[in-house]
């Protein structure tokens, strides 16, 4: 280009030196092509306006996605060429290289373009800035740009299904039987008693009143709808150097599955970890979130499972809290009856200790290693025990 504009001075130069019209018309021409459609072509190029469709997507590993990008042309001046490369993480190109989409533009046109997307690994990535070319008809001039419109695309943890964390009914979510009979499960039939005054009608058993000869009233277990709360243990000491990455990997996902079980069979789950979260907030007010510390109220309903999934998507490891600082600090904000479900490496002795104090105070606790179990005789405690082990293999199946 430098070339090109050294010999259209030239080229003025000698217009002026013969003063011909075929040399001036040259000198014109060169000076339209070389100074003026360039400055033409950046100020026109300059008004392009690039927008993204669509907010944050949500995908699991493995799902392909795409992302859109609205080109519009407000100018009446034509574009021979508009390129775009947009700036997409390699856990999410589909392929060996970035797209890069080449396309012409008339005035006052607009045109979509889309990149596919291929979901690799759980995280949160930020796509962008966009970078943008533009060329004239003669392949004379280039203008690039840079355009800051990022988008999230979050990728959410591995969620097993029942039959693959071989999970089950052995596992006790939700109604349980009350340490103190104030909470009747009309559900729940225990027997008949005499009436007494006071009782209401609606309690009359008819039936056992007509065999009897004498009003009988229901008699209900009493029981109350509990609360799970899953602690994940994201502490890097707490994994061995060699299992790391496929160890902490095992841990969210036996998590988001865990949290997926609870709350599609519509109980209340939350969520506690000693992690960090990498770039990505879910907007809850049910989240508290302090350096190596977040919690997520339990609640019900697929809301709550996609705050959890996003949380799980970026959490990262941390050396600032262990695990059993995490379980102190939160034993005050647990609710009535809440059962816990911990995911830690190993059942080690100082995780015993303080599921035993636990139990003591009439909680359940489920441990759950991803790394080794220390107490292999744990692993074939009765179902319904108040503390039980499980062992998850490498595969993400759960060893009962």
């Amino acid at each position: 280009m430098i070339g090109w504009k050294a010999l259209t001075l030239i080229g003025a130069a000698l217009a002026l030196l013969w003063q011909t019209r075929p040399a001036y018309a040259v000198a014109y021409l060169m000076l339209l092509f070389f100074f003026a459609a360039p400055n033409l072509l950046e100020r026109s190029a300059k008004k392009l306006i690039v927008s993204r469709r669509g907010g944050e997507q949500y995908l699991f590993p493995g799902d392909e996605g795409q992302v859109s990008l609205v080109v519009q042309n407000p100018t009446v001046l034509p574009f021979a060429w508009i390129s775009i490369l947009d700036s997409i993480p390699r856990n999410l190109v589909l392929g060996t290289r970035l797209p890069k989409p080449v396309f012409s533009l008339g005035p006052k046109q607009s045109r979509e373009v889309a990149f596919p997307l291929l979901a690799r690994e759980r995280g949160v990535y930020r796509l962008g800035p966009l970078e943008l070319f533009v060329g004239d008809f003669f392949g004379i001039s280039t203008w690039r740009h840079h355009i800051a419109a990022e988008q999230t695309i979050v990728v959410y943890p591995q969620v097993r299904s029942l039959p693959e964390l071989a999970l089950p009914s052995r596992l006790s979510f939700g109604n349980f039987p009350a340490l103190q009979r104030i909470h009747p499960d009309p559900t729940r039939l225990a027997g008949v008693r005499p009436y007494e005054q006071g009782d209401p009608l609606r309690t009359i058993h008819w039936p056992a009143s007509a065999r009897t000869q004498a009003l009988q009233v229901k008699q209900f277990d009493h029981t109350v709808t509990v609360n799970c709360r899953i602690f994940l243990d994201f502490c890097q000491d707490s994994y061995s150097v060699s299992q790391f990455f496929p160890a902490t990997e095992r841990a969210v996902t036996t998590a988001a599955s865990l949290a997926a079980h609870i709350i599609q069979r519509g109980e209340a789950c939350g969520l506690a970890t000693n992690a960090v979260l990498n770039e990505y907030l879910p907007e809850s007010t049910g989240i508290s979130y302090d350096t190596g510390h977040i919690h997520l109220r339990p609640r019900q309903g697929a809301q709550q499972l996609s705050e959890i999934l996003s949380i799980l998507a970026g959490v990262c490891p941390q050396n600032q809290k262990d695990f059993l600082t995490l379980v102190q600090e939160s034993s005050d904000a647990l609710e009535q009856g809440t059962i816990l479900l911990w995911v830690v490496p190993r059942d080690t002795p100082e995780v015993l200790k303080a599921a035993a104090d636990y139990v003591r105070q009439g909680r359940q606790v489920s441990i759950f290693a991803v790394e080794k179990v220390l107490h292999p005789e744990l692993l074939h405690a009765a179902p319904g025990s108040a503390l039980q082990v499980f062992e998850v293999s490498m595969d993400g199946e759960v060893t009962l």
